[in-house]
């Protein structure tokens, strides 16, 4: 049956025109299209950064290279200061009061047992020096004999032995907790002076407060006296190696400079024909000692009074080994003075005021029994 719906597809004849496929030029039209449009992608590509650059002010001043970072320079260090061995000094900024003592020996003088009642006495009689002059503020302190001599030789026949470890580390601990300076005084006997040295240089290596005195009325280096019995003589040879085992401690530990007191009883020989005769001179020489910044050198005047006309004898010695002798030398610059409590009463004590009217004012007072 015949569905008009459906119909058929007509055959071909010969005079049905047929599809022809596309010519050359459509297709050169079409490659062309193409092409155009891969070269506007490409073209966008490259021209965009420029095109947005000059559009957006903000991108204009960006750089189109990377910059050279900046060189960062390290921190110069610092040249370090040198060490002041004057930084922390007692002298010339203190003046200094001391009680002296042999331990346990209560004629020696009044620190022979470190206890509250000799730091009452020492603090009232450093009181009545700090009010007559308040530009030196006392350091109090104690003058404590560790070398002690002797007149017989002794096991070591050295004329002199030594106070015991426990009881100078009683004195150190003492000092430490009243803020006191300790002196360890040597009195060497026949005792090798560098030996001595030696022994109790390590108390001054280790605590900045401990300094150190020397009394060379008790010294016999060459053998040629003993102590208490015969006159002594001593040389610049004798005491310059304290005088440089002292001045080499402030660069190798970094501590203020050290004071060597070097007590003096008797006169000098400097001006006399036999200066290295014991009976004439107890310094032979004391021109010859060293001069070094490192050290404060005290001449520290000891002789006794408690006779008639006492306060003046002992005025002069001082201007004499003293004041004369610091001009003439020019090898220390600190005058030291010693007062004795019970030998001196009977022609009264030398007040504080009479001893800072000498000329120079003493920087180191002691006083003894």
């Amino acid at each position: 049956m015949y569905d008009p719906d459906k119909t058929m597809p007509l055959p071909l004849t010969n005079d049905t025109p047929r599809p022809q496929p596309p010519n050359k030029k459509y297709r050169l039209g079409l490659a062309m299209i193409i092409a155009a449009i891969v070269l506007l992608v490409i073209s966008v590509l490259i021209f965009f950064p420029f095109i947005q650059t000059s559009t957006n002010p903000q991108l204009s001043n960006v750089p189109t290279r990377k910059p050279t970072p900046t060189r960062i320079l390290p921190t110069p260090t610092p040249t370090p200061t040198p060490f002041d061995p004057a930084v922390g000094a007692i002298l010339p900024n203190y003046r200094v009061i001391a009680f002296y003592a042999v331990p346990g020996a209560e004629v020696t003088g009044p620190a022979y047992a470190p206890d509250a009642q000799m730091l009452t006495k020492l603090k009232a009689q450093s009181d009545a020096y700090e009010k007559l002059d308040a530009t030196h503020p006392v350091k109090m302190g104690i003058d404590l004999v560790v070398s002690v001599p002797d007149n017989y030789p002794g096991p070591d026949h050295t004329y002199s032995h030594h106070v015991d470890n426990d009881t100078i580390q009683h004195y150190i601990d003492f000092c430490q907790n009243n803020n006191l300076l300790l002196f360890l005084d040597l009195n060497f006997g026949q005792a090798v002076v560098k030996d001595e040295l030696a022994y109790f240089m390590p108390y001054l290596e280790h605590y900045t407060f401990v300094h150190m005195a020397i009394d060379p009325e008790w010294m016999f280096p060459r053998h040629d006296g003993i102590p208490g019995t015969n006159l002594s003589n001593v040389r610049a040879t004798d005491l310059n190696p304290a005088i440089e085992e002292l001045a080499a401690l402030p660069m190798k530990y970094h501590v203020p400079r050290k004071i060597l007191i070097i007590h003096q009883y008797r006169g000098d020989g400097d001006t006399l024909a036999t200066p290295f005769d014991a009976g004439q001179a107890e310094i032979a020489d004391k021109r010859n000692l060293f001069s070094d910044p490192r050290v404060d050198v005290v001449l520290h005047v000891d002789s006794v009074g408690g006779f008639p006309g006492d306060h003046q004898e002992k005025v002069l010695q001082y201007s004499q080994w003293v004041k004369d002798d610091m001009h003439k030398y020019n090898n220390f610059k600190y005058g030291g003075f010693k007062i004795f409590y019970r030998l001196e009463a009977p022609t009264g004590l030398m007040t504080p005021q009479e001893i800072l009217a000498m000329d120079p004012p003493p920087m180191v007072v002691t006083y003894g029994n």
